[in-house]
């Protein structure tokens, strides 16, 4: 008698033989198994995921189940399920190749390119001729920008599966990265031949062509415009283009977002501030993203969104649908052909209109499918439209809005001045060098005999790539030891090392884009040619509109010329360098409330059009930012919608701005305080001891009345404990405790003792009623409290820090708090934002990392029941208002508002989705804003405080 096969050990089983499999034996695990196997090969994720948990109930330790399990779970964008699964897998099974591969690409995905190189690497001892496992080592090697490594692991993957396009697409972008152009053409034309269905390579091919400056405006035209017919959806894919049954200019649009960088990243930088500005009145905003790292700046963008929608797991075809379903009337693509493309659902035409706007915005698309592109009169001069499959759209200042980082060093003084040298600097993508540029820039150090030439950047982690660079520099007649090359580093150390630097020279004939703005607000001017696509014009742009257009040149001969003159003059240039940022941030190029006027301007208009059934036509904006079509003689009139009774955005209104008093500069680091700044809702006074926050963007904001070295008190002269670790300097001497935890030991170290001013709250003559207060752990709350009590009688909200570990002198408890409360007609409410230590070894992996013992919080202390019942209606909705927009708190709204007009609580109820919109009878909201005194406090308050 012949055995009996195990079910388990078939290795050529078909889905329907599986079924049958694990229905004959439903107590058999690895029956479950394999039909989960095959299940999930045929994206059926759903049925696998209900297989591999029978299996799972039939024998619940099991890696491979786990692994599986995480492999689905990743599919069905589950990351957090996922990860616990692949980490159990682990636990079972420490060198099981699919689950340390799979454990890697999740941790590419979340942003984790450090700890995703290490699960690779283990994979990698543990089967090093796995083609999976060389190539998630190869995209952690590129993510990680170690290029030279990771060419080597795709010539490696090349050799060992050479029809695998994906090998020659990666080896071919990691050539490019490196400003290998010609070999990276040959890879990018062998992937394409072995994928011809495949944009990819085609789009990384279409990019590299603006780096090249042997290539031609006409040819990367012609270039672009084949997409159509390499990649163009077949006339019997296309389903009809969505028709929206109201196309009334007064309707409330729904535009939705498309791309890979709502983060930290130049799509996010550049567009945050339009849309922290745009009126939810005119718009609502839908986010398609495909990326799943979630950072401050997503933390900004998310909140502004209606709808977020992850979409890196959709095919093309549910991307469309959920597009369409989703009622999106104006689809804004902000990845081009860059991280993240969709070009081929785009192509489909998901939404009525269609336009592209930043990420990888370099030129035109080529895809005939989108009807607009935003620009402006600098990116595409008049006689550009004809190298656009797109209509333009030029608005009357820059393209984009640029949102300054929130901490920036100090301004230094002319480095010239202490080195008795020029040093020049480009903090560009290094690919953008290229033999012209570099030659260009020899000829001007050649001027300036004894000048510098500071690189820093991805690739020059690269020794071949720097070796190039030294030997093209080398037959220019400039001496190596003439070049200071510096790899990446933080966007902060990065934006540091202009205190080193002189003049930018802007690369050619791919421009600097966010890079011009940052090398501008560190005081450093930038001087350009721009190049012959949009690529070329990013720094143009940003120097025109932020007021400097004369560090923008026609020819080289006038590069160098102007290089010599501002090199020339040092004392001018010691004051260009003291002045360019407030240059900047006063500038167009900054001004989110005006940029985002023009956006929604020209989202009506282009909606108005489509409306009457007009095809698309080019849009241009004069400085009056009056908007004219190009078949059209008049300006077009823009109709704004109107409001709705069932407008789900709260109409908030009070008289008169919120102030704010903050000891400790905590508010200087809140994207909610900036969006209040913003809006003209707030005056802050920040009051920072120890200046830490002295290089934050935020405090130079006209509502910000900013006082370092001083603190808040009892009036009398006090000291700051300066500290090894800023972060505990403090007015409060730090506590000798051997049992903190030895980072607190060790950084509480005491260098200096220094003197510092202190204010008592009730001694401030004049000062207007304070609405919120902010009190750090750090300084001397009680003092504060105590010598504030007539100041703070009518304050609304007090959010003080409380240190249940204690690391200072004299930190006051809870009851202390609570006591001072009580007796000041305040109560306390709610401790918010819990800090907790965790006492695992550092080891132990982040996830985790549970953190139990509580370290500190903030108490939040509200006005008592009895001070509560004799608010006047304004001072309720400026205390609702800070509750709802700071803490995101709701439910005590509703009694707040109720003492006055229950109408109003349940139309908040109502507005915030928490109760069934009511036939609520009461006069129409004001517009949605909030009313300001016309004698603003703005400049009062300075004289009040300087005055002391």
């Amino acid at each position: 008698m012949s055995k009996k096969r195990h079910p388990s050990s078939t290795n050529k089983l078909t889905l329907p033989q599986a079924r049958k499999q694990a229905q004959r034996h439903p107590t058999d695990p690895d029956a479950w198994l394999a039909l989960a196997k095959l299940q999930a090969g045929q994206k059926e994720f759903d049925d696998a995921r209900a297989s591999l948990e029978q299996a799972r109930e039939l024998r619940p330790s099991h890696h491979e189940q786990e692994e599986w399990l995480g492999h689905v779970a990743h599919k069905q964008h589950r990351l957090q399920d996922a990860l616990q699964h692949l980490q159990r897998a682990l636990e079972l099974a420490p060198n099981s190749t699919f689950g340390l591969v799979t454990l890697a690409h999740l941790y590419l995905e979340l942003g984790g390119a450090q700890k995703a190189l290490e699960y690779a690497q283990k994979a990698w001892q543990s089967d090093p001729q796995n083609t999976r496992v060389l190539d998630v080592l190869a995209n952690c090697l590129s993510a990680l920008y170690r290029y030279d490594e990771a060419i080597e692991t795709y010539e490696l993957l090349i050799k060992r599966d050479p029809g695998n396009f994906a090998h020659w697409n990666g080896a071919g972008n990691m050539r490019r990265e490196l400003g290998l152009l010609d070999k990276a053409y040959y890879c990018y034309q062998k992937a394409s031949e072995l994928a011809s269905h495949s944009a990819i390579p085609y789009s990384n091919h279409l990019t590299a062509l603006h780096y090249d400056p042997r290539a031609s405006r006409a040819e990367i035209a012609a270039f672009a415009r084949s997409w159509e017919q390499r990649f163009a959806p077949e006339a019997n894919e296309l389903s009809p283009q969505p028709v929206h049954v109201d196309k009334s200019y007064r309707r409330h649009l729904n535009i939705g977002l498309l791309s890979d960088g709502l983060r930290n990243h130049p799509v996010g930088k550049m567009i945050i501030r339009c849309l922290e500005n745009l009126t939810p009145n005119q718009i609502s905003l839908a986010a398609y993203t495909s990326s799943e790292i979630n950072d401050s700046l997503t933390r900004r963008i998310k909140p502004l969104m209606q709808k977020w929608r992850s979409i890196r797991h959709l095919s093309d075809d549910a991307l469309i649908q959920q597009i369409r379903d989703d009622e999106i009337d104006i689809l804004i693509d902000l990845s081009g052909h860059n991280a993240g493309s969709r070009m081929r659902a785009i192509a489909m035409q998901p939404a009525p209109l269609l336009v592209k706007w930043v990420g990888g915005l370099i030129n035109t698309t080529g895809v005939q499918a989108i009807d607009y592109l935003i620009s402006d009169h600098v990116e595409t001069p008049e006689g550009e439209d004809e190298y656009y499959t797109e209509k333009l759209i030029r608005l009357p200042d820059d393209y984009i809005v640029f949102d300054p980082p929130a901490k920036l060093p100090a301004l230094s003084e002319l480095p010239a001045k202490r080195n008795g040298y020029i040093t020049l600097a480009c903090f560009n993508n290094p690919t953008k060098l290229n033999d012209v540029t570099l030659k260009q820039w020899a000829s001007i150090m050649h001027e300036l005999p004894d000048s510098r030439l500071m690189l820093k950047g991805r690739p020059y982690t690269s020794e071949s790539f720097c070796e190039r660079l030294y030997a093209t520099l080398e037959t220019a007649g400039i001496a190596r030891e003439r070049l200071i090359i510096e790899g990446p580093g933080s966007n902060y150390e990065m934006l540091d090392a202009y205190n080193r630097a002189d003049i930018a020279l802007d690369p050619w004939p791919y421009s600097g884009g966010l890079t011009t703005c940052e090398s501008f607000i560190m005081g450093v001017p930038v001087v350009t040619l721009p190049g012959p696509t949009f690529a070329g014009r990013h720094s143009a742009t940003h120097l025109v509109n932020a007021g400097m257009p004369e560090l923008v040149v026609n020819s080289w001969e006038d590069y160098r010329a102007r290089v010599i003159e501002l090199a020339s003059d040092l004392e001018s240039l010691g004051t260009i360098r003291q002045h360019l940022r407030d240059v900047l941030l006063q500038s167009p190029v900054c001004d989110g409330p005006r940029f985002a006027k023009h956006f929604t301007d020209a989202m009506r208009a282009i909606w108005q059009r489509y409306c009457d059934d007009k095809t698309p036509a080019a849009l241009t904006f004069n400085k009056e930012g009056e908007a004219r079509f190009e078949d059209e003689d008049a300006p077009v009139e823009i109709h704004y919608a109107e409001a709705r009774e069932d407008d789900s955005t709260f109409q908030w209104q009070f008289d008169g701005k919120l102030i704010a008093v903050d000891n400790g500069g905590q508010l200087l680091e809140s994207d909610v305080v900036r969006q209040l700044l913003q809006k003209e809702a707030l005056e802050l006074i920040a009051f920072d001891p120890s200046s830490r926050a002295l290089d934050t963007s935020l405090k130079q904001h006209e509502g910000v009345h900013y006082y370092p070295n001083a603190t808040l008190g009892d009036g009398q002269p006090g000291q700051l404990h300066a500290c090894l670790d800023p972060k505990l300097s403090a007015s409060l001497a730090p506590l000798d405790d051997e049992y903190q935890p030895e980072a607190i030991r060790k950084g509480s170290q005491v260098l200096t003792r220094l003197p510092l001013n202190t204010i008592a709250l009730d001694s401030i003559q004049g000062l207007p009623a304070i609405d919120w207060l902010v009190l750090d752990d750090l300084n001397d709350a009680s003092a504060i409290l105590d010598n504030g009590t007539q100041a703070l009688k009518d304050t609304l909200l007090l959010q003080v820090k409380v240190a249940f570990q204690p690391t200072h002198e004299r930190q006051p408890n809870l009851a202390e708090i609570q006591h001072w409360a009580s007796r000041n007609g305040f109560r306390f409410y709610r401790l918010h934002e819990p800090q907790h230590y965790s006492h695992l070894p550092e080891d132990v992996p982040e996830a985790q990392r549970q953190a139990t013992e509580l370290t500190s919080a903030d108490a939040l202390l509200l006005p008592s029941h009895a001070r509560m019942k004799v608010l006047s209606d304004n001072q309720c909705t400026r205390l609702a208002f800070l509750l709802h927009s700071i803490y995101g708190i709701k439910d005590i709204i509703y009694p707040i508002f109720d003492q006055h007009d229950n109408a109003r609580a349940r139309e908040y109820l109502a507005a915030e989705g928490l109760v069934e919109k009511d036939n609520i009878k009461h006069a129409p909201n004001p517009p949605h804003s909030l009313t300001h005194d016309d004698d603003t406090i703005a400049s009062q308050l300075d004289n009040i405080i300087n005055n002391l």
